[in-house]
């Protein structure tokens, strides 16, 4: 399936289960949007270490300073590769956590063996076990990787506080599970991350 096709299916299913489960404004707003492609969102440019990287980067952090933060360390990565330290990671804007964290994913030799399509290979389960061993990957950067490296069109991403915003505004709740929108949940979370700047949910 070409990745234009499964976009216009994942909005056609979006829109007939909102329908379905009496979600009228988060209806309304999907027949408003533009269709999004996951396709779109995905950096092929970025290894597993360097992807795992950013999003440990960006937890708990605005997009801004995150997208600055990654590239001052990407630079680091790129250039001084033997001599990256938790010192000089700090230097870039990490805290010490993060910098560990990070120097750990950059060490860590079995990350290199592991293609997408190895990835892609892997029980959820199989995946879980393998990320969440690492330092600094919790079930956020898990669900990130699922997203948007594995390419995983089910992946409903809790605790993402974009996420829970829209949440509220659309279902009334932050502990909705967006059952009613699977196995295109990852969808779900992109058109959720979308209303947050679009204008029709102003």
């Amino acid at each position: 399936m070409s990745h234009a096709i499964e976009a216009k299916q994942a909005h056609t299913f979006l829109l007939i289960a909102s329908k379905k489960a009496h979600h009228e404004s988060f209806h309304t707003f999907l027949k408003a949007v533009d269709i999004i492609s996951l396709e779109s969102r995905i950096d092929k440019s970025l290894s597993l270490k360097h992807f795992l990287v950013k999003t440990i980067i960006s937890q708990q952090v605005s997009v801004k300073a995150a997208a600055s933060i990654w590239s001052k360390v990407k630079n680091v990565l790129d250039h001084h590769p033997p001599a990256i330290s938790i010192d000089l990671l700090r230097d870039q804007g990490l805290s010490k956590p993060k910098a560990s964290y990070v120097l750990g994913i950059m060490q860590n030799t079995e990350l290199e063996k592991l293609s997408i399509a190895d990835l892609k290979k892997l029980s959820l389960g199989e995946l879980s076990q393998s990320l969440l061993a690492l330092k600094g990957v919790g079930p956020w950067t898990l669900g990130v990787v699922r997203m948007f490296y594995v390419q995983d069109t089910d992946v409903f991403l809790e605790g993402d506080l974009g996420i829970n915003k829209a949440l509220e505004h659309f279902f009334k709740s932050k502990k909705y599970s967006g059952k009613h929108y699977a196995p295109y949940r990852t969808y779900l979370c992109l058109y959720l991350w979308k209303s947050l700047s679009n204008e029709t949910n102003k």
